[in-house]
Formats: C-alpha cells, sequence, structure tokens
C-alpha cells in the first residue's frame, strides 16, 4: 500500500492517476472528506488526516509500504507558517512512517540552507529531515511546474491578458526550466520503482531554460497580445506587495517570493534524461490553456481571486 500525502493538489492528483495506471495500491491523505471529491476517478482508498496531527498520520501509516509526500506550501497563510507546514509537517510524516521500506519525497529546485529565504529553508530543512531519518529515501528536486490547474502559468497569462504593460519586478532574466506537471508525477514513479534512486536527491526540470521575461512574451504570443515590459525594483514593489498581501486572500506576488528573483531554478537539462530514462515534453506548444482566461478571470486573478475553474484547489 501506498500513502500519498497531498493527494488532492496540483501534482498529487496526478501522482495518484499515474501509480493507480500502473497498477499500485493508494491510499490517500486527505484534510477533509470534502476534498476527496477529485479523486473520485481513480480506485483509491481515501483516509482523513492532517501532516501537522501525528496521531492522525498513525492511523493513516498502518499497513503502508511506502509514502509519496507531496503536501507543501509555497506561501504562508496564517498559522500555516513554511516551517509548521513545509518542515514539521514533514517530521511529522516521517515519524509515523517509521517503520516503511521507503519514502519519496518531492521537494524543489533551489531548497538551500539560507534562513533569509524562508520557503527554501523549509524545504532544505525537509529534506535535511529526511535524509537523517532512518527510512530509506529518495528525494526529487523540480523546476517550476506547468498544467492545467497551475498557478505560475495562469497568474501570468493574467497579467498579460488585463494591460499591454506588464510590470517586471526586476531585471526578468531569472532562469526557469519548466517542466509539465505529469512529467513531474512520472518521475516520481520511476523513482519509487527503481532501486538505484535509493539515498539519492535528483534535480528535474524540463528540457529547455526560459528567463522570467521570455515567458511572459511566450505568452503573449499564445494569447495573440502585444504586451510590452516595464522593469520595477524590488525596494519600489515591496510597499505594494505588502499591501496586497494585507487585502487580499492570494495576492500575485508575495513578499517571501521578492526574495527568490535574483534565484535561477535550473538544474541540468539531461537530468531527467538521465535519471529516468525519458525526456519530459516541452513548454512550447503545451500551454495553451492558459488561452481561457477572459478578462474578467484576469482581473480576479490580478486581485487575488484564483476562479475555481482555473485552479481548482
Amino acid at each position: 500500500m501506498i500513502l500519498v500525502t497531498g493527494p488532492t493538489g496540483f501534482v498529487g492528483r496526478r501522482v495518484v492517476d499515474a501509480l493507480t495506471s500502473r497498477g499500485h495500491p493508494v491510499r490517500a491523505l486527505v484534510h477533509t472528506t470534502s476534498s476527496a471529491s477529485v479523486l473520485a476517478p481513480y480506485d483509491v482508498e481515501v483516509v482523513q488526516g492532517d501532516i501537522l496531527s501525528p496521531d492522525s498520520l498513525a492511523r493513516a501509516c498502518e499497513g503502508v509500504d511506502t509514502v509519496f509526500h507531496l503536501a507543501a506550501i509555497v506561501r504562508e497563510s496564517g498559522d500555516l507558517t513554511f516551517r509548521r507546514v513545509n518542515y514539521q509537517g514533514t517530521s511529522n510524516i516521517l515519524e509515523a512512517a517509521a517503520g516503511v521500506r521507503r519514502v519519496i519525497h518531492a521537494s524543489t529546485l533551489g531548497a538551500g540552507s539560507d534562513p533569509a529565504v524562508p520557503y527554501l529553508y523549509s524545504r532544505w530543512m525537509a529534506e535535511q529531515e529526511t535524509v537523517r531519518s532512518e527510512v530509506p529515501y529518495t528525494i526529487v528536486r523540480f523546476s517550476v511546474g506547468f498544467g492545467e490547474g497551475d498557478e505560475f502559468f495562469n497568474a501570468l497569462a493574467a497579467q498579460v491578458k488585463l494591460s499591454p504593460l506588464v510590470p517586471v519586478v526586476g531585471d526578468g532574466k531569472m532562469r526557469f526550466q519548466p517542466i509539465a506537471v505529469e512529467d513531474v508525477a512520472r518521475c516520481l514513479v520511476e523513482a519509487y520503482e527503481m532501486d538505484n534512486t535509493v539515498g539519492k536527491t535528483i534535480e528535474a526540470g524540463g528540457p529547455a531554460f526560459f528567463t522570467y521575461e521570455e515567458i511572459l512574451h511566450l505568452i503573449a504570443g499564445i494569447l495573440g497580445a502585444n504586451v510590452s515590459t516595464v522593469h520595477i525594483p524590488v525596494g519600489v514593489i515591496k510597499p505594494v506587495v505588502a499591501l496586497l498581501e494585507a487585502l487580499t486572500p492570494r495576492p500575485p506576488v508575495t513578499r517571501q517570493q521578492l526574495k527568490m528573483l535574483n534565484m535561477d531554478n535550473t538544474a541540468e537539462l539531461d537530468g531527467v534524461e538521465k535519471a529516468f530514462g525519458f525526456m519530459p515534453r516541452p513548454l512550447r506548444g503545451n500551454i495553451d490553456y492558459v488561452s481561457r482566461i477572459g478578462l474578467a478571470d484576469a482581473l480576479k486573478i490580478n486581485l487575488g481571486f484564483m476562479p475555481a475553474h482555473i485552479r481548482d484547489h
């Protein structure tokens, strides 16, 4: 039996799909039973629990052979901080899974030991906890994912859709290596099925690098929009971002994300092929879903309200 944390999320539901399609029995850990409706198409056992509630994890891990740990947050909300969810949540699941054969831990490129960048620091601390545990592990770090329901590319499309003049914080030269969410799921399942990945940390991204500004222009081409960019210094935008965080539930950018603007989000271009034996699909030609965003959607997204028909999780 495989336990999947975060099974209803952007990556999680693809992992559930990939595991069940290969005949692996899956137990899905859901925070609320209402959220389990997205798992209805799959033959999975649903168990209610919370990675911040050790008692519920002990029950969830009974009879489990492997844990796919996917649950994490990319923005803080109230007491759901990076440290509590990304680090302490990982520590809790590792303790509950002490007797399992394997943990497959999904992380992020750039995870590092600098406390000044709390998100990446929390992911690094979670990795360190995984390495220190007695459970055999594989950690896979990913670049930004794309696919229907993503946040990053849909949010950029909303900016392009709303105005021909798109603000870019900093110089726009930060590099990404976007990877399709279905390929993220495939990497994780391949890591589970391969014995030679045990005890390794593997970095994975798509087949090409893109700067932030190049991604904006790629999206503009899909939307048939002519856009110009205006570069805004980080120091100038910080007060605006702080105000958006105070007034909106899901601002387009957060102060924590501003701290990562000068950090590339890349790995070796052939990393996936070398580690898992397949070539991930390219970004170009595979993000036409952003064209579904209308003007009303774009306005809502830029005001911090993501429409459910764009991202339902």
